[in-house]
């Protein structure tokens, strides 16, 4: 029985750890449908939460953090259902925080789910005993919900066409959900609000908008911020990241005319002549209204799509760091990225460092004399801030003080250099490793912390490059900053040219490598 009166929540203002959660008794469905159902999703690439994919009995704690970090839940009801309080409290969590709810109804009467009748009417009678009626009342009005949402009910016959059909729509939930914008953004409504009325959705025509700014002053965020804001104008749209360092790969500019052919008509392309995936993508274009985001193109990318082949009311929009792109690819509308106000330069610093607005006379005064030299860039007041966190000694703030006046005014790379240098020696390894060789791979935070582990360094050197700003993941990957992924190549080009014969350890990858090549076989 397909959905077709659920009521979809509006979409998060950000990209969730957890894509869905699967809420079930786990005496009725592990070892069959749920483990199948799951094992479907993983295939796909959907992102489950591991604690709570077991059907048991776990920590409340838990259950709050995973239903409020997942975009979906999938609720297997079955018999036994309500005999578990923590399946009713997951259950009441998901429509608490208003997240997509998904009931399959197993083996039960839709009906009795909803009025708590059949095999519930007994486990709800030991539950009011138990811990008092009116406790079981949030239960009751959570089962009541589901059982209100047309669901599917499960047939034992048609198992696995239902897991294919809630495999599409999850699928389709998650097209659904937005970019992720940074934990803690100033400055960004306006610069949206800007935005928007330049690209006009409401109107005709075909506008091509084009950011352009150094690096590290938030291009690619804002970028997000808008495309998150027009989500929802558009069928068809795609959002492509890192378009200049991608199309530079071999067979680059392949993968990166697949992802929006993908994107854009919703199936995998298999073609691997970029002539003939350029053919497909113009007559796609031609033919459908469009959003599409480019971040971060040169001179070198062909990805743009030529005017001439956009659909009335497409809009495109194109990061970069060189104006003069933006007018080689005829762009209609440009707008440049500035460097954040002394205002919110200290808010944002003060968020990352103090994670506070209250501040003694001492800490405001240095925190003010730090943003002065920072030159007003997110990335820089983000890594530096990150950095200082720890640390609460005044004399500690003074000597990163004097360390920022001694470089360059506002250059971005020495600013991050301070803060690489604050690291110990293992976790220098583990960030050059990291900027060499892991930004690009499909491996997320679990795997990138077996390989560290298995050249026998602390896994905790990992969480203090994430606390510290310098490295990030998401969905599937590890994710630097250009400007950070940089400045770690150019380190170890530095160690390598001041001592040609050194095989220090803190620029040969070579263990590291074993273990990826061995991870691979």
């Amino acid at each position: 029985m397909a959905e077709n009166n659920e009521v979809t929540p509006p979409a998060p203002a950000f990209r969730l750890r957890w894509d869905v959660l699967l809420s079930f008794r786990g005496e009725d469905t592990r070892h069959g449908f749920a483990d199948r159902l799951y094992e479907a999703l993983l295939v796909e690439g959907v992102r489950d939460n591991e604690g709570t994919s077991k059907g048991d009995e776990i920590r409340p704690s838990l259950v709050d953090y995973a239903i409020h970090d997942s975009a979906a839940a999938i609720a297997v009801v079955s018999p036994s259902y309500a005999s578990s309080r923590w399946c009713l409290e997951e259950l009441a969590t998901i429509c608490e925080c208003r997240r997509l709810l998904i009931p399959v109804f197993f083996n039960v009467d839709p009906s009795h789910v909803l009025r708590q009748k059949g095999p519930f009417e007994e486990d709800f009678r030991s539950l009011e005993r138990k811990f008092g009626v009116e406790n079981v009342v949030r239960w009751r009005n959570a089962m009541e919900k589901a059982g209100g949402i047309s669901g599917w009910v499960y047939e034992n016959s048609k198992e696995l066409e239902l897991i294919q059909l809630l495999v599409r729509r999850i699928l389709a939930e998650l097209s659904n959900t937005p970019m992720g914008v940074a934990s803690y953004a100033v400055g960004l409504n306006y610069r949206v609000e800007e935005l928007l009325r330049l690209l006009d959705v409401k109107s005709n025509g075909i506008r091509v908008l084009g950011l352009h700014g150094i690096g590290g002053v938030g291009k690619t965020t804002l970028a997000k911020a808008v495309y998150n804001k027009l989500i929802s104008h558009f069928e068809h749209r795609s959002f492509i990241s890192n378009v200049r360092e991608m199309s530079m790969q071999q067979n680059g500019l392949v993968s990166l005319q697949n992802k929006l052919l993908h994107d854009l008509s919703g199936r995998a392309s298999q073609v691997d002549d970029a002539n003939a995936e350029k053919i497909s993508i113009e007559k796609m274009l031609h033919e459908k209204r469009v959003l599409i985001v480019l971040d971060d193109v040169d001179n070198g990318s062909s990805l743009v799509a030529k005017r001439e082949w956009l659909y009335e009311g497409s809009r495109i929009i194109i990061t970069t760091r060189d104006r003069d792109v933006l007018i080689a690819h005829h762009v209609n509308e440009m707008y440049e990225v500035r460097a954040l106000g002394s205002s919110d330069s200290l808010d944002l610093f003060r968020y990352h460092a103090l994670r506070t607005k209250k501040a003694s006379e001492t800490f405001l005064s240095l925190s003010k004399q730090i943003v002065s030299l920072t030159g007003g860039l997110p990335l820089a007041l983000e890594v530096f801030g990150s950095f200082l966190f720890d640390k609460r000694r005044v004399e500690e703030w003074e000597d990163a003080l004097q360390k920022l006046r001694q470089i360059r005014p506002h250059h971005l790379q020495d600013v991050l250099r301070i803060s690489f240098d604050g690291l110990d020696e293992e976790e220098k390894c583990i960030f050059l490793d990291i900027a060499c060789l892991f930004v690009n791979l499909e491996m997320g935070r679990d795997e990138v912390i077996d390989v560290v582990k298995g050249c026998g360094f602390r896994a905790l050197a990992v969480n203090v490059l994430v606390a510290r700003s310098l490295v990030k993941f998401q969905e599937k990957s590890v994710w630097m900053h250009d400007q950070i992924r940089d400045m770690g190549r150019q380190i170890v080009r530095h160690e390598s040219l001041a001592d040609p014969g050194m095989r220090s350890r803190l620029w040969d990858h070579s263990e590291i490598l074993t273990v990826l090549k061995d991870r691979m076989v």
